[in-house]
Parts: C-alpha cells; sequence; structure tokens
C-alpha cells in the first residue's frame, strides 16, 4: 500500500507536470503567432476594405501554416476577417476573452467542443495602436495532440505501476518471511512465559534487530524466572510471620472477596461468635458484623483508615478492629486490610480501675451528703459567731456542693464505661428539650447572663434518644458556653439534618480555647483553665459524659474554638429509630 501510495502521487505529479508544460508551450506559440499577426494586420487599418481582405488572406495562411482557426475583430468586437467561414464576418462576436482582450489584456481559456470531442484553447489578444485597443486577435487550436500524449503517458506509468507492485509484491512476501519466522518464534517464547515455563531460548541466527529482540527476550526470561524466584521466597517468608501473628490479619480485594486470612483471625473471629468467611467468597458480611453498615459507608467514602472496638459477652472478649484501604487509585477502592488485636486483658484492667473509682465513689457519697445537712442546720443560725461561721460555712457548702457533683459524674461515667447505664430511647421532640435545657442552665448561674438564639430547622423536629441522658449533654455544653461568655456576647444554638442523623451546633463568642489544649478537652478532669474552672462549680467532668451520651447513641462530637473569637460544640444525633433498636 505504501508502494502504490507512492507511485500513484509521482504519477499523478509527472502527468500534471506534462500537461503544464505542454499547455505551457501551446499558450506561448499561440501568443507569438498572434503577435506576428498583430504586426502584419496593424498597418492596414486605415483602409477598411483593403485592410479586410488582406487580413483574410494573412488569416488563412496562418491557419493553413500552423493549424489552427484565426479571427480579426475590430475594437466594436465585429468580425473583419476570418480563416475559416465567412459567415462570421460582419457580425459581433461576444466572448469573455474578447471582452478582456477589448480592454487591452490578454486573455485565454480552455473549453471542450463537444461537436468535435475534443478540448480546444482559446486565446485573445489584443491590437494597440497608440496605447490604443483599435482591434482583438482571437485564436483557437486543438489540444488532441496534447491529450493524445499524455493519455500515452498515462498508459506507461500504468504498466509501470503494475509491474513494480508485481516485483515488490514478491520481494515483501520473501522479505516478509525473513522477518516474520523470528518473530513467530518469539511469540511461541511469550506464551511459553504466560504459561510459567521460562527454560525455553530462542535461536539467535542474525544480529540484526531481529536478533537483538530474540536475545533480549531470552535476557527477559532469564531476569523473570530469577525474579519470579525471589518473590516466591519473599512470599513464604511473609505468609509464615502472617500464620504466626498474634493479631488477627484478613485482606479482601476490590470486589470485597476474601483473598488472605490468617489463623489468628480465625481464632479471633469464633471468640466474637462470627461466622469465618471463605476464601474467594464475599467479606462483607464479616466486615459489617464487626464495624456495622454505617461505618462502612463512612470508610468506602472517606478511603481513610478506621478503628473500632467490638465486644462479646459469651465468653468475654474486646477485640480492636483497624480497617485501612489497600490502595487507592483514582479513587476506587483496591483492596481493604482488617487487622484484630485483642485488647480484653487491657479493657479488664480498665473495668478494675473504673469500679474501683464507682467504688470509692459511691462510699462518698454519703458522707458527704450528711456533711452538706449539717452545713446547711448550721447556716440555719445555729452556731455562735454567725458572720464569721456563716462565711466559712457557706464556702464549705459551695465545695459539697461541687464534690457531691463530682461524685454523681463518676458515677455516670462508670455506669457507661461498664456497660450498666439502662437507656430509656424514644422520639423526643429537639426544641422542646433545648428550651427546657436552656432554661436549668440558666437556673444554676447567678450572673447575668447572656442571650441564647434557638434556630432548628423543622427537618430536625423529632430525634431517637434517651431524654434525660440528652438533657444532660445540653445541660453540660449550655454551662461551659453560660460561664465563659460575657453578658455583652451570644449563644446561638442551631440544628439541621445531615441525612439520617441530626447535627447540632452550640456555638458562643466567648473566650475561646488554645488550640494545643483541644486535644484533651474531652479527658476527665481536665480543665482548661483550672483555677476560672473551680470558681463556677466545674468538675471537669461535663465534656466527657456529653461525649459518653452521644457515642452511645450512634453519633460524634468534637470542639472548634479559637482564642478570642468563642467556641462551636457540634454533635449528631439519630434522626429516627435504628432498626436494631426497634428489633430490641
Amino acid at each position: 500500500m505504501l508502494i502504490l501510495f507512492s507511485l500513484q502521487l509521482i504519477s499523478v505529479y509527472l502527468v500534471q507536470s506534462l500537461e503544464q508544460y505542454y499547455l505551457g508551450n501551446y499558450k506561448e506559440n499561440l501568443e507569438n503567432q498572434a503577435r506576428l499577426l498583430s504586426a502584419f494586420i496593424k498597418p492596414g487599418f486605415g483602409e477598411r476594405e483593403e485592410w479586410a481582405e488582406d487580413t483574410v488572406t494573412l488569416a488563412r495562411e496562418f491557419r493553413d501554416l500552423q493549424g489552427m482557426e484565426i479571427i480579426v475583430l475590430d475594437n466594436y468586437a465585429q468580425v473583419v476577417g476570418s480563416s475559416g467561414s465567412q459567415a462570421y464576418v460582419g457580425r459581433r462576436l461576444i466572448r469573455d476573452e474578447i471582452t478582456r482582450a477589448l480592454a487591452g489584456n490578454l486573455s485565454d481559456n480552455m473549453r471542450y467542443d463537444p461537436v468535435n470531442d475534443e478540448r480546444r484553447y482559446y486565446m485573445a489578444y489584443p491590437i494597440e495602436n497608440n496605447q490604443r485597443t483599435v482591434g482583438v486577435i482571437y485564436l483557437s487550436g486543438s489540444l488532441k495532440v496534447v491529450d493524445d500524449t499524455l493519455n500515452e503517458v498515462k498508459t506507461i506509468l500504468l504498466s509501470g505501476v503494475a509491474l513494480a507492485l508485481a516485483i515488490s509484491f514478491l520481494l515483501g512476501i520473501i522479505l516478509t518471511r525473513t522477518i516474520t519466522l523470528p518473530i513467530m518464534e518469539v511469540t511461541d517464547q511469550a506464551h511459553e512465559m504466560a504459561g510459567g515455563d521460562y527454560s525455553r531460548k530462542i535461536a539467535v541466527q542474525t544480529s540484526d534487530e531481529i536478533g537483538e529482540l530474540g536475545e533480549t527476550f531470552n535476557y527477559l526470561a532469564e531476569r523473570l524466572s530469577h525474579t519470579i524466584d525471589e518473590m516466591s521466597s519473599e512470599k513464604s517468608k511473609v505468609e509464615a510471620i502472617i500464620n504466626n501473628m498474634s493479631d488477627g490479619v484478613a485482606a479482601l480485594n476490590g470486589k470485597g472477596h476474601l483473598i488472605q486470612i490468617n489463623p489468628s483471625a480465625r481464632r479471633l473471629i469464633r471468640n466474637l461468635n462470627l461466622k469465618v468467611p471463605t476464601l474467594n467468597y464475599s467479606g462483607f458480611g464479616l466486615l459489617r458484623s464487626l464495624i456495622g453498615s454505617e461505618a462502612i459507608r463512612r470508610f468506602v467514602r472517606k478511603q481513610e483508615p478506621l478503628t473500632a472496638e467490638i465486644s462479646n459477652h459469651n465468653p468475654d472478649c474486646t477485640m480492636q478492629v483497624k480497617i485501612a484501604p489497600f490502595k487507592v487509585d483514582k479513587g476506587k477502592l483496591d483492596g481493604t486490610l482488617i487487622v484484630l488485636h485483642d485488647i480484653t486483658r487491657e479493657r479488664e484492667l480498665t473495668k478494675r480501675q473504673e469500679e474501683f473509682v464507682a467504688d470509692v465513689s459511691h462510699e462518698l457519697r454519703t458522707p458527704l451528703s450528711t456533711v452538706k445537712s449539717y452545713v446547711e442546720t448550721l447556716l440555719d443560725g445555729a452556731a455562735e459567731e454567725p458572720e464569721a461561721r456563716t462565711r466559712f460555712l457557706k464556702v464549705l457548702a459551695k465545695e459539697t456542693e461541687r464534690m457531691v457533683s463530682m461524685v454523681k459524674d463518676l458515677l455516670v461515667l462508670s455506669q457507661m464505661d461498664s456497660n450498666r447505664m439502662d437507656w430509656q430511647k424514644d422520639e423526643v421532640e429537639l426544641k422542646s428539650l433545648a428550651l427546657e435545657a436552656i432554661g436549668q442552665a440558666r437556673q444554676k448561674l447567678s450572673k447575668q447572663l447572656p442571650p441564647i438564639h434557638v434556630d432548628i430547622d423543622q427537618s430536625c423536629s423529632k430525634v431517637f434518644v434517651d431524654r434525660d441522658k440528652i438533657m444532660r449533654v445540653f445541660i453540660n455544653i449550655l454551662n461551659n458556653a453560660l460561664k465563659y461568655t460575657p453578658a455583652t456576647g451570644e449563644i446561638k444554638l442551631s440544628a439541621s439534618r445531615q441525612e439520617r442523623y441530626i447535627k447540632v451546633i452550640i456555638e458562643d463568642n466567648g473566650s475561646g480555647i488554645n488550640e494545643e489544649e483541644l486535644p484533651r478537652i474531652f479527658e476527665r478532669f481536665y480543665r482548661v483553665e483550672k483555677t476560672r474552672s473551680r470558681d463556677f462549680g466545674g468538675t471537669g467532668l461535663g465534656l466527657s459524659i456529653a461525649r459518653k451520651i452521644v457515642e452511645a447513641h450512634g453519633g460524634i462530637i468534637w470542639i472548634d474554638s479559637s482564642p478570642g473569637v468563642g467556641t462551636k460544640v457540634i454533635f449528631t444525633l439519630p434522626a429516627g429509630p435504628e432498626k436494631g433498636d426497634l428489633d430490641a
């Protein structure tokens, strides 16, 4: 095809060049004849009759000599002489070429003559005298000779092209076999390598590019064999390490099918009373049992590592589940790694510590209540020196109240840590709950307080929560906002719907919290300003309790704050009953 295209291109170019060459020569010949004839005719323009007869004679002599038709016209386009039929003499002859020639411009054209079935060339030459056009010599000649010559050339070129193609085809077959046979051998070797056989070698017989390809393939086979041996060795080592790990490891591919699981993972999954999935089958059921559907959706959406805990009571065990993506390519999850770590022992120690705190708090509650009752009696005026004792007893009553509140908070935390909290979840009107919490929070503080604006969307009218527990969350957060916001500031409580959850925001423009203290803000007994917190009666447990309650409802809580700007506490609550809650 390449040779055919090249030969066709050359042939077309050659034929067009020859045609332009012959036409150029023909045009030059006609122009010379017209110039010569003009020189003979121009002097006879004075006497019309004699000039006309001389013109006819000259035109016929030139026709006989050159084989062309000649017509002489005056400046009004009237025929005054013709080498052929005299029927045109005295009549006006209008042609585009003649019109342009009368304007003083040499004009030519080429048209097809259907009568003689040939192409003819026409030229109109202006006869000028003293820079004025006095007539036109109109010449026409047949291009049959030129066309015949070009047809012969085309025949010769076509024959040459056919012969060249035939020779090229034969040579191409011979050359192709010298190239395709080594390539076929390389192809066979590639199929063998794809099947895992790297021992076969290609016989290299030439030193050209095909020979270099064969040598490269032999080297490739050798390197692949060595690399695969190394990979097999490394794979054996990794499998030995994974199989002997105390932590459970399981892996899912991009389609969610289980592709790897070690013995520890099988044992830990059975301890959780879950079914161990089979290799090459879906592992989403296991993943859903470990972290829940909502966490799976969040993991797939964010494609970031996720950590969760799961517990079982028969037998008692607690697992830390870590989920991580294998590789994220253009937003596509290519696989998931699941790591199970048995933290039952650690959680047991923590549980014992929490139980100890609960026991101590329980033991302190009674004597503290008794002290509080005696202090109240003394404050009623039963002691001597009323002024001094009243002042001290008020301080003692204030501290006692704070310690009682602390004990209560510790008991709440202990109950939630040990899963002994009794949850009474039901549909609750969010706005009425928020307004009641605002009222209770204001009653506990005696100072002048900033205004609280409530903006709750209509789509957030109902939440599925334990009313008393969520009331405590609102009160704890509002207490902090009221304590650390000046009376000239403001507090805003708003809520909006986020899919199946309600997002609640409590925002103030108070003193704010430093960025380095935000990670510890939910720790127990942690106070941003310890002295100021004690002055306000804080125990450092309010936000810890709030986080426990929110997380127990399946939500999350976090804080955004900047010093001098204010603090924003955000948490989520379920907008409706979960399926598991309804079943329970």
